[in-house]
C-alpha cells in the first residue's frame, strides 16, 4: 500500500465532502474557532470516559482562553498561574465580582495546581520523569463537564463582546 497523506495543501481543491478544516487561514475568528474546537474535544472526551486527554484538553482550553483575554504579546507559555496573575493585576473582567467568574478562576487555578508545568495529561510521564497526574486519582465527570461548560460559556461571551458597542 502506498502512503497517501490525509492532509490537503492550501492550494489544492478537495473533493472530500466531510473534510476537517485544520487551517485557521479561512476563519472569521481563529481564536474563537480554536477555543470552540478544544471545548468540543474536551466534552467529547469527558463523555467518552477518556480522562487523561480530557484533562489535557481542558487545561489547553483554559490556556487558550486566558491568552485570548490577555491579548497578543504575552510570553507566559503554558503557565496558567502567571497568566491569571497578569490578568488579575491588570484588573481584567475575569476578576470582577460574580460567582461564575469566581468558579472559572478557581477551576483554572485547580488545573494549574495539578499541572503547573503544562505537561501532565500530555504524556505518560512529566518532563521530570514522574508519572503524569500521579497526585490526581480521578475526576467527577459531572463536575468536570460543568466547569468546562462554565469556562467555555464565559470565554465565548467575552470574545463575542469584543468590538461590540457597550
Amino acid at each position: 500500500m502506498t502512503y497517501v497523506s490525509p492532509f490537503g495543501d492550501m492550494d489544492t481543491d478537495h473533493d472530500w465532502p466531510d473534510a476537517l478544516c485544520l487551517s485557521r487561514a479561512h476563519c472569521v475568528n481563529a481564536s474563537e474557532e480554536t477555543i470552540g474546537e478544544f471545548y468540543e474535544g474536551t466534552i467529547a472526551l469527558i463523555e467518552a470516559g477518556t480522562p487523561q486527554p480530557a484533562f489535557f484538553l481542558a487545561r489547553q482550553l483554559a490556556e487558550l482562553s486566558l491568552k485570548a483575554f490577555a491579548g497578543p504579546g504575552q510570553n507566559a507559555r503554558h503557565d496558567l498561574g502567571k497568566l491569571l496573575k497578569r490578568l488579575q493585576e491588570s484588573g481584567d473582567d475575569l476578576f470582577a465580582a460574580g460567582d461564575d467568574r469566581r468558579l472559572v478562576v478557581e477551576f483554572i487555578q485547580d488545573l494549574y495546581d495539578r499541572d503547573p508545568g503544562g505537561d501532565q495529561g500530555r504524556y505518560a510521564t512529566t518532563t521530570g520523569g514522574t508519572l503524569s497526574l500521579a497526585k490526581v486519582c480521578c475526576a467527577n465527570p459531572k463536575l468536570f463537564h460543568q466547569y468546562v461548560d462554565l469556562l467555555f460559556t464565559y470565554t465565548q461571551g467575552r470574545l463575542a463582546s469584543v468590538g461590540q458597542p457597550a
